[in-house]
């Protein structure tokens, strides 16, 4: 043999392994991307196929890469080349039909299906095909037809894991989870640890929420293929669902990885998932990764949201009106809310609030279909008149608050209510003689008194919630010594059973210390009580002592133990000056 005979021996040798080599890795390759969901990769491998080694057979699975793929169009071409190199390919006729059937064009699916039936009817391939096309299209899907084939389909073939698949997805259809299970189960017979079907099993325990199932199946797929991209997209829903929002990010972030996507609406999702895991910057990326390949308006919602996550009130408020002048039908509560909320960021005066940013707030809770919702986000408002000392604004709010979902309202609700219309009646001052609007006087002090009363009614629910809290009892004391004339109050001693509480409680602390600053006012009013108005004297002296202990340069303390000679005073009356406001914020109680 010459050399040159010899070079084209060898050169035909190599590139007929080559093909063969190219056809088993390609097509088989190729599918199992399909199912991964990477379809990039798998529309590069069957592209290859069918323009190194032109025919029918790789025509036909170009095209179902592209049915996959939701390109009917391209479909349509590749199946039709695919007959034109061999008329008898009954595989690109099925390709056809499915076409059609994508197409919403029953009729001539089932009269290309028929065909390929009748003449390929002991062909396993084709009446898988032809039994799965039937589960592709929400519109025009027919499990029981589908389910027909299919079973052909495994009696010639048993070892068809994909047609055990497809049936499962008829099953599914039926809403027949159980029988779907075990078709999938079959498939895993097939083709043992095959990730497809343990992903396929997992979806239906995570759609009858039985969510440790779900779990166990996502990972037995990912352990069977790591690359296997819907297990983890699976897998992100299902920790969506058990709020583990880190997990789901994560999750879903690996899905976009595996899968190679850029679907904008995949991206979307990522979107989201990123958000509710406090991951604002990568939310805001993946919304400009698909800035302008996606027509949904709710990604102005997203642009918004984040913005003003990020503290960037202006591209928030800007992104969140657009939102709503193109979606308003998709408006929610919760979009005034983060509106709202991104006019106050604006707020730069000190204020605290923006009092459009209320108003929107506000309205946001004014659309929640929960009470609870409404009622949290009133108090958060109340909140900021609060801080800002806009007391009439925060009482009626708070109220609000409380009123919608009473059920619900902590101690720490009706402590702040009560701190504002204490604060409102500590404000108010009652004009004497010299002054011009003494006329007023009289309405002056009987408003002051009521809002005393009325704090001092809160202050009551405050203390049947938290009975061991002592600072509850300090300010029914306090709301009752100014809404009283301060010689009627100690003569009845109406403040006494508060401040009485409010000294045992502190005192079984195991650090009085911190109530310092009550225990002064307390221990003086009790001591001032039992000597004048119950003239018991070893009381008195009880008290004394106690008051020096906590103030050992108490006047009156030592004037009355004969420590001093100087005249004694009446106990101060707590005002919004004297009393230890900070003190008692400091010491709310926690929200239940």
């Amino acid at each position: 043999m010459n050399r040159n005979m010899k070079m084209k021996l060898v050169a035909l040798v190599i590139g007929l392994l080559t093909v063969v080599n190219v056809q088993a890795q390609t097509t088989q390759d190729g599918l199992a991307l399909i199912h991964g969901e990477r379809y990039n990769e798998a529309g590069e491998l069957f592209k290859k196929l069918s323009t190194g080694t032109p025919s029918a057979d790789n025509q036909y699975y170009l095209g179902y890469y592209y049915i996959k793929a939701n390109q009917l169009d391209e479909a349509q071409k590749a199946f039709e080349k695919g007959i034109q190199l061999d008329e008898k390919s009954y595989l690109n006729q099925v390709g056809l039909g499915t076409v059609a059937l994508g197409k919403g064009d029953r009729a001539k699916a089932k009269e290309l299906f028929d065909v390929a039936e009748k003449k390929k009817g002991k062909d396993a391939e084709v009446l898988f095909r032809i039994g799965e096309a039937y589960t592709l299209f929400e519109k025009t899907n027919d499990p029981a037809e589908a389910i027909r084939l299919l079973d052909l389909a495994v009696k010639r073939d048993k070892n068809l894991a994909d047609a055990y698949l497809a049936k499962g997805d008829a099953l599914m259809l039926r809403n027949e989870g159980g029988n779907a299970v075990t078709a999938y189960e079959y498939a895993l017979t097939a083709k043992p640890n095959y990730a497809a079907a343990h992903n396929a099993v997992g979806q239906i325990y995570l759609r009858g929420k039985n969510y440790n199932l779900a779990l166990e199946n996502y990972k037995k797929a990912i352990e069977a293929d790591p690359n296997f991209a819907p297990a983890y997209k699976d897998l992100a829903e299902l920790y969506f669902f058990a709020q583990k929002y880190k997990q789901a990010a994560e999750n879903f972030d690996l899905f976009i990885q595996k899968s190679g996507t850029t679907d904008p609406e995949m991206k979307l999702r990522a979107a989201q998932f990123a958000f509710t895991a406090d991951d604002y910057p990568k939310s805001l990326q993946l919304l400009e990764e698909i800035k302008g390949k996606i027509n949904n308006p709710i990604t102005l919602r997203m642009y918004g949201w984040s913005y003003f996550k990020q503290n960037d009130p202006d591209r928030a408020i800007e992104n969140l009106n657009e939102f709503m002048k193109v979606a308003p039908d998709k408006i929610i509560g919760d979009d005034y809310k983060y509106l709202g909320r991104a006019y106050n960021q604006k707020v730069t005066d000190g204020k605290g609030y923006d009092s459009t940013g209320v108003l929107y707030i506000l309205k946001g809770a004014d659309l929640d279909t929960s009470k609870t919702e409404a009622s949290n986000t009133y108090k958060e408002v109340a909140a900021l008149y609060y801080a800002a000392k806009d007391f009439p604004n925060a009482a009626m709010t708070y109220s609000k608050g409380i009123s919608l979902d009473t059920a619900k309202a902590s101690a720490n609700d009706y402590y702040y209510t009560g701190l504002s219309n204490f604060q409102m009646a500590s404000s108010l001052n009652v004009p004497t003689a010299a002054d011009s609007n003494y006329a007023d006087s009289a309405n002056i002090a009987m408003n002051k008194k009521a809002l005393y009363l009325k704090a001092d009614s809160i202050f009551a629910t405050v203390t049947q919630k938290l009975p061991e809290w002592p600072y509850g009892y300090y300010w029914r004391a306090s709301t009752l010594y100014n809404a009283y004339d301060r010689q009627e109050n100690v003569d009845k001693g109406i403040s006494a059973p508060y401040y009485q509480k409010l000294t045992e409680l502190a005192e079984l602390d195991p650090d009085p210390s911190k109530y310092k600053s009550y225990l002064k006012l307390a221990y003086s009013y009790l001591a001032f009580y039992t000597q004048t108005t119950l003239k018991d004297q070893a009381k008195a002296k009880e008290y004394w002592e106690k008051l020096l202990k906590v103030d050992p340069d108490n006047v009156a303390a030592k004037e009355a133990l004969g420590m001093a000679v100087a005249p004694a005073a009446q106990p101060a009356a707590t005002s919004a000056a004297s009393k230890p406001t900070a003190k008692a914020k400091g010491a709310a109680p926690k929200k239940k």
